[in-house]
């Protein structure tokens, strides 16, 4: 690139609120990412359109999904399989665990018998127990304690001897306002439609000593309902710590998805399995982990000791717990060292492998291609040939360089009105790597 000023930042100070510097190609925005990086965060209609360009990585994710979907006619709750995706750096191993979750979210919206639900994690964590933490963090506070409350209404609300047990501290007002008999039951439908209704209902006319003895039963109904629903009390007692905030004691969100409950080490296979049992609850057929950046584990950020315990944890997880489905995504050198250390927990999580291969000429075009028609883009295409495999050389047929270099070839050619893309051009303006 010539050694002269670059004007880009007073053309972008200069642009009204309407202005669009890309209406040359006849689109509103410039969709490449600036980063290279998949947008974790982006919409499942992005995502689809962004599908493999690999047509045996494509089938790949595709009979992925089709087999764990498949019934087990032998024993119906072990739903277990696993794949593993393989690529260099900046590869697309992201953008296909995107791709996979797109298609997930799809089958969930549009059948009614199939409702698979995706977690996606970005990082697996230090620890068996951080990775418990970071899989309750993806579904969420509110949404984690109000699968557990639901569960416990439900023991309630079919229970005469619990409900029995709460009669003295239900609110007696019927008498004087019959009208809002429902309204005050604290077993009509307004008030279990959520268990924050349902603790209102009782506490809101509770004096103070009357409702310490309130959160006290309540507390001992809470752990013995959990205790006989997870069939273990160490289990029991960390869920019951997750929502026990609702009734007077404060526990904090952060310990929880932290991974800092040592007391449930060694339980990580149980927790795990009534968090599933949890979803699954509320409808959802099948559960997907897909887990990104594996190679953290293997990079040296983890002592040996440390290392041995996760892979270790790991294996007996897999072994023991046979309701979910796990995708998980690295490069080469850590799939090499997962198979030095334990060649056992290699073995179970690469029965299915898909190796990502850099981009040839035609599979550049192709993904420039598909980010275009993300911008709504149906014009000439807008590098020649020769400019084409200029780009796919110079980044090695690497998907984030290729993006990232594409970004700015097209802030470049909009700011000099550059329609149509030539090889000159691109040797001119294309970024060092």
């Amino acid at each position: 690139m010539d050694e002269k000023e670059y004007k880009g930042i007073e053309d972008i100070l200069q642009m009204g609120p309407v202005t669009n510097k890309y209406d040359l190609w006849d689109i509103k925005f410039n969709p490449f990412p600036r980063s290279g990086t998949s947008n974790i965060n982006g919409g499942d209609d992005v995502n689809r359109k962004l599908k493999p360009l690999d047509s045996e990585i494509l089938n790949g994710i595709n009979q992925f999904i089709a087999n764990a979907l498949v019934p087990n006619q032998v024993e119906e709750h072990d739903q277990f399989i696993s794949a593993t995706i393989v690529g260099d750096y900046g590869s697309g191993k992201t953008q296909l665990l995107m791709y996979a979750k797109s298609k997930l979210n799809e089958i969930r919206d549009s059948q009614t018998y199939l409702k698979p639900y995706t977690i996606y994690i970005d990082n697996p964590g230090g620890s068996i127990l951080e990775f418990i933490g970071t899989l309750i963090s993806k579904i969420g506070e509110e949404n984690t304690r109000k699968y557990v409350w639901n569960h416990i209404l439900n023991v309630i609300q079919n229970s005469s001897e619990i409900q029995g047990q709460l009669k003295p501290y239900e609110p007696n007002l019927s008498v004087l306002f019959p009208d809002m008999k429902d309204s005050i039951n604290p077993y009509s439908d307004a008030n279990t439609v959520s268990y924050k209704q349902f603790l209102d209902s009782f506490v809101r006319s509770l004096p103070t000593p009357k409702k310490r003895k309130f959160d006290d039963l309540l507390s001992d109904i809470v752990q013995k309902i959990l205790n006989e629903d997870t069939k273990d009390s160490t289990v029991a007692y960390y869920f019951y710590e997750f929502i026990s905030s609702d009734f007077g004691i404060n526990k904090t969100w952060e310990a929880l998805t932290s991974g800092s409950l040592r007391q449930i080490s060694g339980k990580e296979a149980d927790v795990i399995k009534y968090i599933v049992k949890l979803l699954k609850r509320e409808g959802y057929t099948h559960v997907f982990i897909l887990v990104d950046e594996f190679e953290d584990l293997t990079t040296g950020r983890l002592s040996k000791a440390q290392l041995d315990n996760y892979i270790h944890n790991l294996r007996t997880l897999l072994d023991k717990h046979r309701e979910w489905c796990l995708l998980f995504a690295m490069n080469p050198k850590a799939l090499s060292r997962l198979v030095e250390l334990s060649p056992p927990l290699a073995d179970r999580i690469t029965i299915r492998k898909m190796i990502i291969n850099n981009l040839n000429v035609a599979e550049t075009k192709q993904v420039i291609e598909n980010y275009l028609r993300i911008a709504e883009f149906n014009g000439e295409f807008p590098f020649t040939q020769d400019a084409l495999e200029f780009i796919n050389e110079t980044c090695d047929g690497n998907v984030r360089r290729i993006l990232k270099a594409t970004f700015v070839l097209f802030e470049c050619a909009a700011d000099q009105k550059v329609k149509i893309m030539g090889k000159a051009f691109v040797e001119e303006n294309i970024p060092t790597f």
